[in-house]
C-alpha cells in the first residue's frame, strides 16, 4: 500500500480514525473470546486451553494472547471497562498488570479508574504505590539449541540450602540440570506410587465389583493406557472420566474410564446440556 500522495492532515486523520476502528475491534474480540471461554469451543478443536487457541488458531504471540485473554476475563467481570477500552483510556497492558497485582474485582475497579491514561512505567509504579508490593521476579526460558532450554528462576534462601544439602547428602558433583533430573525422577515414583498404591494390575473387574469409587488397579491401567487427555492431549488437569456417566449405569470399569483434562471434561458437560460443574475424580 503507497500513501506518498496523501497530504499531511489527511494521513493523520486517518491514521488516528484507524486506531479508533482498531480498539473498536478489540472490544469486539474481547466479547467473542468472553464467549469461547464460557463455552470452551476451543476443546472442539483439541485445544487445552483459550490460551492455545488464541496462539495456534488465531496466530497471536503468548504475550498477545496473554494480555487478550486477561482483559476478556476483566470485561467479564467489569463491563463498564468497556468504553474505557474503546476511547484508548485503559490499555490491554495495563490491564494485564492490574490483574498481576491485585485479585480482588471491587479493588480493581477503583485501581482502574487511578490508572487511566498512563504508560506501562507510570502504571507500575501506581501500582507499587498502592499495593506497596516488591516486583515479582518472572522465570525466564529460552530455547538454545534442538535438545537444551535455557531456564532463569529465582530460589528463596530456604530453598537453596535444601538443594545444597541433598547435593552434599548424594556425595558427587551434579549439574543442576542433572540434580533436577533426579529429583524429577524421585518425585514422580513417589506420586504414582500414593496415587495407585501397590496392587496387582488388573485389565478390568466387573461393573458388579466396581462403584463410584475407582479401584487403584483400574486407574493404574487407564493412566498406563491414556497417559494424557484423549480429547486434546494436555497432561495437565487431568481427571478419571465415566465414557457412560455413572449416574446413568456406567461402570467404574477399564474399558468404561478415560482421561480427560478439566476444559475438555467440562466442554462435553456443556454440549450435554449439563452445566453443573462435572463430578470428577481427579489424578491427586
Amino acid at each position: 500500500m503507497r500513501l506518498n500522495h496523501l497530504a499531511n492532515k489527511i494521513l493523520l486523520s486517518d491514521t488516528k480514525k484507524l486506531a479508533g476502528a482498531e480498539r473498536e475491534a478489540t472490544v469486539k474480540l474481547l466479547h467473542h473470546l468472553k464467549e469461547i471461554d464460557k463455552r470452551k469451543l476451543y476443546c472442539d478443536l483439541k485445544h487445552s486451553s483459550l490460551f492455545a487457541y488464541c496462539v495456534h488458531e488465531l496466530g497471536y504471540s503468548e504475550g498477545a494472547a496473554h494480555r487478550r485473554i486477561v482483559a476478556a476475563r476483566a470485561l467479564a467481570e467489569m463491563p463498564e471497562i468497556e468504553k474505557k477500552i474503546e476511547d484508548g483510556s485503559l490499555n490491554l497492558t495495563n490491564i494485564s498488570l492490574v490483574n498481576q497485582f491485585i485479585d480482588d474485582p471491587i479493588q480493581k475497579r477503583e485501581v482502574f479508574k487511578e490508572i487511566e491514561n498512563l504508560t506501562k512505567n507510570e502504571c507500575e509504579q501506581k501500582l507499587f504505590e498502592i499495593t506497596g508490593k516488591e516486583e515479582k521476579p518472572k522465570d525466564k526460558k529460552k530455547r538454545i539449541s534442538k535438545n537444551k532450554i535455557q531456564v532463569a528462576f529465582v530460589l528463596s534462601d530456604e530453598t537453596m540450602e535444601l538443594v545444597e544439602q541433598l547435593k552434599n547428602l548424594l556425595g558427587k558433583e551434579m549439574e543442576m540440570d542433572q540434580l533436577i533430573q533426579f529429583m524429577a525422577k524421585k518425585a514422580i515414583e513417589s506420586v504414582e506410587k500414593t496415587k495407585f498404591k501397590q496392587t496387582k494390575p488388573r485389565q478390568s473387574l466387573s461393573p458388579a465389583k466396581v462403584g463410584r469409587a475407582i479401584p487403584a488397579s483400574v486407574k493404574r491401567t487407564v493412566y498406563g493406557r491414556d497417559k494424557k487427555c484423549t480429547n486434546c492431549g494436555t497432561t495437565h488437569n487431568l481427571n478419571y472420566d465415566h465414557i457412560i456417566p455413572y449416574s446413568m449405569g456406567g461402570p467404574s470399569s477399564v474399558e468404561n474410564l478415560r482421561l480427560l483434562c478439566r476444559e475438555c471434561n467440562q466442554r462435553g458437560r456443556i454440549k450435554a446440556g449439563l452445566r453443573a460443574p462435572p463430578k470428577t475424580i481427579r489424578l491427586f
